[in-house]
């Protein structure tokens, strides 16, 4: 998933490869950083399943947001 992100980000900056790579890089890290912040939040309260559970409906939003934005984007003909 890194490189992919990464790929996009060079084609959305093809003159600023630098803020690109740097970007990519600190959002990756700032994800592992909030999943580790959230799951150490949930884990006490909700146990071990309830902290997959959590992690899986976080899953579900995101794509449900990325499915949304693609449709915004091209319509719906374009969405499979």
């Amino acid at each position: 998933m890194f490189m992919t992100t990464q790929n996009e980000m060079l084609r959305c900056a093809p003159g600023r490869t630098d803020i690109a790579l740097a970007a990519n890089s600190g959002a990756y890290k700032a994800g592992i950083a909030a999943g580790a912040a959230l799951g150490g939040l949930v884990l006490p309260l909700a146990d071990v399943r309830g902290t997959f559970l959590v992690g899986g409906l976080l899953t579900v939003g995101a794509r449900a947001v990325l499915l949304g934005g693609r449709l915004l984007r091209h319509g719906p003909e374009s969405a499979a």
